[in-house]
């Protein structure tokens, strides 16, 4: 994953008929930027990065810190 790093991201919040779908895009004069498509930006990459790799590391830190603080205060 390191590798890929710097990301190159695109976001939109627009959408694109591609075929007999709606993709997520965003138009410039000289093309249609799909979001999704990991030929044209690496928002798949960095969504896996983020979400995927880090989640027990998530879980962990939400029980940890949030949870417990909660179940403090409820206790108290």
């Amino acid at each position: 994953m390191n590798s890929h790093i710097p990301f190159a991201v695109i976001g939109s919040t627009d959408f694109v008929h591609v075929g007999n779908k709606m993709i997520g895009a965003r138009q410039y004069p000289w093309g249609t930027v799909q979001v999704e498509n990991e030929s044209h930006c690496d928002i798949v990459k960095h969504r896996e990065m983020l979400i995927r790799t880090n989640m027990e590391d998530m879980r962990e830190k939400t029980h940890c810190r949030h949870y417990e603080l909660y179940r403090k205060r409820r206790l108290e």
